[in-house]
């Protein structure tokens, strides 16, 4: 078998394997895309250890399973005042159940951690999601209402219940418009912002933990790998830290890595999420792609811009402030990120104004098209009465213009009959003046010879010549 695909199918089957029923089947159905053989090669795996009778076959879990379970059924139907409905989901680290208390009559949602006396490193996560969640208090947060523990030490912890749909799931049955999102977007922007005044990091936020409610109110759930800003303890494993403690597709780049985490890295999660509420896709198609590929492509590809993949009718001078928006978000370098989620939210703030950006440059061409934006029916009405003022100023300067030019043009044309004059009688000495004996027949003659020298004046020169004329006729007539 291909090297490539074995380490595929071990890879899935490592996750799915931590998975519980309700999830497993989903996942797979995913994670495989179509690959029927991929699949079948999987499920093989999964049914091999589900069957191993051999107690070297069975890991810790299957061999002390049964013990516990046996001590512990009895007991997990009710939580301290909280009696258990019903089941609503499982993962490889806790459970979560649906329950009512029945003094209140109110609902909850009990967390309980499996097997924790297995793993000293998964009962200090779970004190810790609980420590955190008791240290939030946030609209948009689910509540911490009780904590205990079972008989047999299993810790348990009660939480608001939140019965909502997850986030891109309620954009796309609501079909929800890209103002909507980017209101609902925000919403959670607030959430995390709140949790890091607080000091927490959340480090797994993806659509799945945020749930919006009928009221199209936004809940963030799921603390359970957040983390403390001064905490400074480091995983007791950290290549398992890294496949199971965060989701790749929403992962930062350092995340990837494993190097230090900050505000930033839930920065970039967040335009994760304002990507694919934009697309309906992931930046980065991972399906099918082994670890050290799908590492690569988070690393080292960059994602197409949200303009390019919508399907959503939107004008491209507001699509170009949302590529800003989540690549800006999204930049592998955490400098050149959102410096924090409050300046995230400024620039949602300012493109729902169809205000500048804090993020893109500050040009004068940007900043002159978002006011035309805001102001657009100011503007068409200052332009209207600009041009009509335009229009009057270039109607009446060429009015003037046309009767300047008609009185230069004339005073141009008095001159040059006159000159014509003054030679006709002088014969063109200045000095000299007229002769006494001028005669009306050398007028003329001397009148032909300076009408041919006003070529340059067309009009002038065919008057002369008119004028000429009409003196040659009554003069023969007389003669």
């Amino acid at each position: 078998m291909d090297p490539h695909r074995w380490e595929r199918i071990q890879t899935l089957f490592q996750q799915a394997v931590e998975l519980g029923a309700p999830q497993r089947a989903s996942f797979l159905k995913t994670a495989a895309s179509g690959d029927k053989q991929l699949l079948a090669a999987v499920e093989s795996l999964l049914k091999q250890d589900e069957r191993a009778d051999s107690l070297f076959d069975q890991t810790i879990a299957q061999v002390a399973g049964p013990i516990v379970n046996s001590s512990s059924q009895s007991l997990s139907q009710e939580f301290g005042p909280y009696r258990v409905r019903e089941l609503l989901g499982e993962g490889g680290m806790a459970a979560v159940y649906l329950a009512e208390r029945a003094d209140l009559g109110s609902l909850a949602a009990i967390k309980v951690l499996r097997d924790a006396w297995m793993s000293p490193a998964r009962r200090q996560r779970f004190d810790l999601e609980q420590r955190t969640l008791a240290q939030l208090s946030h609209p948009a947060i689910a509540r911490l209402y009780d904590a205990d523990s079972m008989a047999d030490g299993t810790p348990w912890f009660a939480m608001e219940y939140v019965n909502g749909v997850a986030l891109t799931d309620y954009c796309r049955q609501h079909e929800s418009s890209i103002e909507d999102r980017l209101k609902l977007l925000k919403s959670v922007c607030q959430a995390v912002r709140y949790a890091h005044s607080r000091a927490v990091i959340h480090r797994d936020l993806k659509p799945s933990n945020i749930l919006v409610q009928s009221d199209e109110t936004v809940k963030l759930l799921d603390f359970g790998i957040a983390k403390q800003m001064d905490n400074s303890e480091k995983p007791l494993n950290p290549t398992l830290t890294g496949l199971r403690m965060m989701t790749p597709a929403y992962a930062a780049p350092e995340q990837i890595r494993g190097e230090q985490i900050g505000t930033y890295t839930d920065v970039y999660a967040l335009g994760v999420i304002l990507y694919e509420l934009l697309t309906g896709r992931l930046p980065f198609d991972l399906s099918n792609r082994s670890p050290s590929e799908a590492e690569q492509m988070i690393l080292h590809q960059e994602p197409e811009k949200p303009s390019v993949l919508a399907k959503m009718a939107f004008p491209k001078v507001l699509w170009a402030d949302l590529d800003v928006l989540c690549l800006t978000a999204m930049h592998k370098d955490p400098e050149r990120r959102y410096a924090s989620v409050d300046a995230l939210v400024r620039d949602i703030d300012h493109h729902l104004a169809s205000e500048p950006l804090e993020a893109c440059g500050d040009t004068l061409s940007y900043r002159i098209g978002k006011f035309v934006q805001r102001n657009r029916r100011s503007v068409i009405a200052a332009t209207l009465v600009l041009a009509c003022l335009s229009g009057l100023v270039i109607f009446y300067t060429v009015r003037l213009t046309t009767a300047r030019n008609a009185a230069l043009a004339e005073a141009a044309r008095t001159q040059r009959v006159l000159r014509f004059t003054l030679n006709l009688f002088n014969g063109g000495d200045l000095q000299a003046g007229p002769a006494t004996d001028l005669r009306v027949t050398t007028l003329i003659d001397r009148g032909t010879q300076e009408a041919a020298n006003l070529n340059s004046d067309p009009s002038v020169q065919a008057e002369m010549y008119e004028t000429l004329g009409e003196v040659y006729q009554k003069l023969a007539g007389r003669v």
